[in-house]
């Protein structure tokens, strides 16, 4: 039998693989199939001639899974999955307006969130996906997504949302009576906080691309204390622990609460926030009716860079 056939007989028998490689158990299997005990029997050892492979050691007891059967049910199992997602998408995209958008961690807490009541005041319903990683569209649920990086993307349907500028940031705490200006950044005694993701990516939020475009004469500079996520060290900012660093997006708010204070010149940096989707999803109502809102979050959260840009 050739491989296309079997491929075509493991896809008809998903399904059943997965119902058994779940269960461990022929009757279970069939119960949840709505199928007799004898048929999902006859149908597995058709497989199983077919592949020349046992998928099951059969006892008296119980059902255990070879190495193959673990395989192809496990194959299955991730495979049915998908299609309940999949389903999920269809039936989210016939009968409701929600849509649900991917973004990283930090942009979720510091600048999304705080946003949502203003998407459900034009009636946009957004369900938010926190993943610090490249969202698979074909893989994940999420419609759409924002990336900060470098862009646009092979593949996908991206649309800039806005250009970043990097800015150190101190929190009126620590500072105290003194002033918050850039003779901070050349204090021996300035205690440094830093994104350990952004330190060592290529999305140039970093302590090193920052410093190598002012042309600070610092040598041998280290953060002294590196957080998993840009909000965590921000929010050791606000509390008074060092001097960070910012980026577009991330701190309007909290500078226009006088949590954080500037300090020094913005940098533009190469990277930009990206809205990605795939491109039957970038023609529908739904991305345009996102598209437009958070373009004008956007626009009403970015200001001109304090101290000036370089």
């Amino acid at each position: 039998m050739d491989q296309n056939t079997i491929i075509a007989k493991l896809a008809q028998a998903s399904p059943l693989l997965a119902a058994v490689g779940e269960e461990l158990s022929f009757t279970k299997a069939a119960e949840r199939l709505s199928v007799d005990q004898s048929a999902v029997s006859h149908r597995i050892r058709s497989l199983e001639d077919a592949l020349g492979h046992t998928l099951f050691d059969r006892t008296t007891r119980q059902l255990r899974l070879t190495e193959i059967g673990e395989i192809l049910c496990q194959t299955s199992i991730d495979t049915m999955a998908k299609w309940v997602a999949s389903l999920d998408r269809v039936e989210r995209s016939r009968s409701t307006n929600t849509i649900q958008l991917s973004l990283p961690s930090s942009l979720a807490m510091k600048w999304l969130i705080p946003a949502l009541p203003n998407a459900q005041a034009k009636h946009l319903n957004i369900s938010v996906e926190v993943n610090d990683e490249a969202v698979n569209f074909l893989e994940n649920e999420a419609d759409a997504a924002i990336r900060f990086g470098a862009g646009p993307y092979p593949g996908l349907h991206s649309t800039l949302l806005s250009h970043c500028w990097i800015q150190p940031v101190v929190s009126p705490r620590y500072v105290g009576d003194e002033p918050a200006d850039a003779a901070l950044l050349t204090n021996p005694e300035t205690i440094f906080l830093a994104d350990r993701r952004g330190e060592i990516d290529d999305t140039d939020f970093s302590w090193n691309y920052y410093l190598s475009n002012t042309e600070s004469e610092m040598s041998d500079f280290n953060p002294d204390y590196q957080f998993d996520r840009a909000d965590l060290m921000l929010q050791a900012v606000i509390g008074g622990l060092g001097v960070g660093l910012s980026r577009t997006l991330l701190v309007e708010g909290d500078v226009e609460a006088g949590y954080l204070k500037p300090v020094g010149s913005a940098i533009r940096m190469r990277s930009d926030y990206w809205l990605v989707c795939s491109a039957s999803f970038a023609e529908t109502k739904r991305y345009e009716r996102l598209r437009d809102w958070l373009l004008y979050e956007v626009q009403t959260t970015t200001r001109e860079p304090i101290g000036g840009s370089v």
